[in-house]
């Protein structure tokens, strides 16, 4: 009987729960790439583009930047952006 009641007082999983569950299978691919490719060049590439997308992530959905200021947003993608650029590139070298 109380079993019944602890299932029924759990949510169903909502927007912020799949975009978590999204995180962390993306955090898992990038530990897959980093321990089972020797190329380091393209392990870089996918896991700076990777550390873009959860960053975006992060910023629209769990600080709930999509609808604050402009300017604060969009210096907080540019962070986003700027440092993968420079480990790309960096990869090169």
């Amino acid at each position: 009987m109380k079993a019944i009641q602890v299932m029924k007082n759990i949510k169903a999983m909502g927007k912020l729960e799949y975009f978590l569950a999204a995180l962390i299978v993306i955090t898992l691919f990038n530990t897959f790439l980093g321990e089972q490719f020797s190329s380091t060049t393209v392990v870089c590439i996918l896991i700076a583009l990777t550390v873009t997308y959860k960053g975006f992530v992060v910023i629209d959905h769990f600080m709930e930047l999509k609808h604050a200021n402009k300017n604060l947003r969009f210096l907080m993608k540019c962070y986003f952006v700027i440092f993968p650029s420079l480990i790309i590139v960096s990869a090169f070298y």
